[in-house]
């Protein structure tokens, strides 16, 4: 007959065979719930995060910048952002893009927020990449660049999201780059270098524009072709000078939110 003791040291058969708890995965499904019980999604969410599971830290700062089972706290918010980040988290630097783009819980930092978006966009983030694609497109910490926007917007469907750009269409002479675009932005190796190429050669055409523009000077009346040339100049000039005029001449951009996000 064994002793008390010696039985309590055998582990049962269920606990051999019972798989390990994940904090994170525990805390996502309570946080997807019908209805969500967030309160004790935050525990779990805490728990994954102090073992330094990225997921974990993107997500307990979620429920800390919306104030989702817990009081809202967006600077501590922003800053789990930028540890999950820094450990190559998309949901993390979906996040961080967008309180960078918005200003909570700290200065906005439109260039930093865009960065942020490529990074997550990169690792197949759907909402990230429909939020890099209205950067590009209302040019937002960038300068515009429409057809690599209705490129991402492509990717961005692709990929599962159901957000859809409103008023943006893409014109028949586009579709063949767009199309061409959409697909080499699928490559996670080539989407940051893609963009910032495009970024330099805008630039590029940005600084040849403003001289001519210039050098036009003013425009005499009584003269059809050289008002529609100088018209075409100077759309080109504004159109370039859209991402550093701010506010002033480009609409807000449309940000993807907590409730749309694609893990």
């Amino acid at each position: 007959m064994k002793s008390p003791a010696a039985s309590d040291s055998v582990p049962s058969a269920v606990a051999l065979t019972s798989p390990p708890v994940d904090p994170f995965e525990h805390g996502l499904a309570l946080f997807h719930a019908t209805p969500p019980d967030y309160a004790r999604a935050v525990g779990w969410f805490r728990a994954a995060a102090e073992s330094g599971h990225g997921d974990g830290m993107a997500m307990l700062g979620l429920c800390l910048l919306e104030g989702l089972g817990v009081p809202a706290d967006a600077v501590q918010a922003r800053e789990l952002f930028r540890k999950s980040a820094a450990r190559r988290s998309a949901i993390g630097r979906f996040q961080l893009g967008r309180v960078l783009m918005t200003g909570r819980g700290g200065p906005a930092d439109e260039s930093g927020g865009l960065t942020a978006y490529v990074a997550a966009a990169s690792m197949g983030h759907a909402e990230a990449t429909f939020n890099l694609a209205n950067c590009l497109f209302a040019g937002v910490g960038c300068l515009p660049d429409r057809l690599a926007a209705k490129a991402l917007y492509l990717r961005a469907r692709n990929l599962g999201c159901t957000l859809r750009a409103q008023g943006v269409l893409v014109r028949r002479r586009e579709l063949k780059i767009v199309r061409v675009l959409a697909q080499r932005f699928a490559d996670p190796n080539r989407l940051f270098f893609l963009v910032q190429e495009r970024q330099q050669e805008l630039a590029l055409v940005h600084a040849v524009a403003q001289p001519k523009a210039a050098a036009a000077g003013p425009v005499r009346t009584g003269k059809p072709r050289r008002l529609r040339n100088a018209g075409r100049v100077a759309a080109g000039v504004m159109a370039a000078m859209a991402g550093t005029l701010g506010q002033y001449l480009r609409p807000s951009s449309r940000d993807a939110g907590p409730t749309t996000l694609s893990f």
